[in-house]
């Protein structure tokens, strides 16, 4: 009775309180209270919906379950205020209530319409996808079908002009033989080897000692000259007892270094092997579509893709899909081994009714549910690609040959102190070459090239500090 007593006095004293205040007050604060009930229940449903496959003790723990926390006291808060004013209402009616119950709607009506003209005026073209932002943010959800007819252009385009990248049924793609590229800044030889000029042949016995530089576009240099790739400025360097020979393709990640070696480097017999990379590449690794982890490239291409099972380094992708065969499948589901697609989730594929809203579509592609893929964390990251880096060292030292790594920092990375490349060298655990110190000694405007490709002063410093290094080999084991 006492505490029934106490409840009743303190809700008669607040609602005396309440009373107290001017009309103008109340409603402001109900109004008030309605806009913090409203918004605490749209971050209830934001932070449920990103909760995902978490549990719900891992999930409170996490960010968006410490916002639902908050959310529920907002709501409660909010409740409260409009539960007051209501009871209030329901014994002196006033039409004030209403009207700010309309009020309201209105505003949330009109902020919900703005926002669905703003997103639908900032939607643009963005390889085929619709996008906004200048990053292209691809709204959800994305179209197999102008996927298809993108790259089918593309696919068209190469009947009448043949590209210089090809599909191969181990590594992907490769650079086509005696092909011409880059309106003509780039020319292969009969073994789809980067060569200074058409009908440049590569002979593979000369008596000289062979270097064989493995890598993506860094190594094949694109941007610049054959003269000005860093192969052939370390050729220059190392005078005329040794060659260096461009096993460069462009695009590639890791895994495709690696098969290209133990594929075409290994029957050149080289002496010495160099497989250069750049962070970007690691990523590379974990794609099975390329074209999925990067819209703006025109690689319609499928590639190798491993993972670690234990010790045990597997290629789940061994025989690549040409592209004719990829572009021919009714749904992107029905691409062989798309679930190890990083970052692939079907659902963003699926198009559903809160899709006719572009604010909805805006939405759900800035947030997603939580959902990790084993084998596309970060974790799968570093120790899938330590693990060929390890592998690639084997291989070449299994044919008699020296191995030699060497990481190429971006912009950014170059007075970085950690970086993911250098990440995954320590979890391989094997020694590098670190260009650092030589890019340093560049003009950083001029280090780069539009399209992040080093400069043609840029790849005479790495291979400045390369020869360093392969003249301590040479003095070493030759």
């Amino acid at each position: 009775m006492k505490y029934a007593w106490f409840g009743e006095k303190r809700e008669a004293a607040v609602e005396q309180e309440t009373a107290a205040l001017s009309p103008s007050r109340r409603d402001s604060l109900f109004f008030g209270a309605l806009c913090l009930a409203e918004i605490s229940f749209a971050a209830i449903l934001t932070a449920l919906y990103l909760k995902g496959e978490r549990t719900f003790e891992v999930f409170l723990s996490a960010r968006p379950g410490l916002v639902f926390l908050g959310a529920v006291v907002g709501f409660l808060a909010g409740g409260i205020g409009i539960l007051y004013r209501y009871r209030e209402h329901k014994r002196s009616p006033s039409r004030h209530v209403p009207m700010v119950v309309a009020m309201n709607l209105v505003t949330v009506v009109l902020i919900l319409m703005t926002g669905e003209i703003v997103v639908r005026a900032a939607v643009r073209d963005y390889f085929q996808f619709e996008a906004v932002g200048g990053g292209g943010l691809v709204l959800k959800p994305k179209s197999w079908e102008e996927t298809k007819a993108r790259y089918g252009k593309l696919l068209d385009q190469t009947q009448s002009a043949p590209s210089l990248l090809v599909h191969d049924d181990v590594l992907g793609w490769t650079v086509g033989p005696n092909r011409r590229g880059g309106d003509g800044l780039y020319w292969s030889d009969s073994e789809g080897l980067r060569v200074p000029h058409e009908g440049a042949v590569i002979p593979r016995q000369t008596g000289q000692t062979t270097i064989a530089v493995v890598g993506d576009s860094y190594t094949f240099g694109d941007e610049v000259r054959y003269e000005d790739t860093y192969g052939h400025f370390l050729d220059q360097m190392l005078g005329s007892q040794f060659r260096v020979v461009n096993f460069g393709v462009p695009g590639y990640g890791l895994d495709q270094m690696l098969l290209r070696y133990q594929k075409d480097v290994r029957k050149w017999k080289p002496k010495i092997v160099v497989l250069g990379f750049i962070s970007h590449d690691l990523e590379r690794t974990l794609w099975v579509y390329p074209f999925l982890g990067n819209h703006e490239w025109d690689y319609p291409f499928s590639s190798p893709r491993f993972i670690v099972r234990g010790e045990e380094l597997i290629n789940i992708n061994p025989s690549p899909l040409p592209p004719e065969d990829i572009f021919a499948k009714g749904l992107i589901s029905e691409l062989p081994n798309i679930e190890y697609q990083q970052r692939y989730k079907e659902s963003e594929w699926r198009e559903r009714f809160y899709h006719a809203s572009y604010l909805g579509r805006l939405f759900t592609s800035l947030f997603s549910p939580w959902s990790v893929h084993p084998d596309h964390s970060e974790e799968a990251l570093i120790s899938v690609n330590a693990s060929i880096l390890k592998a690639f060292v084997q291989s070449v030292q299994q044919d008699g040959a020296t191995p030699l790594v060497v990481f190429f920092p971006g912009r950014g990375e170059l007075r970085k102190l950690g970086s993911r490349g250098k990440q995954v060298l320590e979890r391989a655990g094997l020694a590098y070459v670190d260009p650092t110190p030589c890019l340093l000694d560049v003009d950083s405007t001029k280090l780069m090239l539009p399209g992040r490709h080093y400069s043609p002063q840029g790849n005479a410093a790495v291979a400045k500090c390369m020869q360093q290094a392969i003249n301590d080999i040479v003095t070493q084991t030759l």
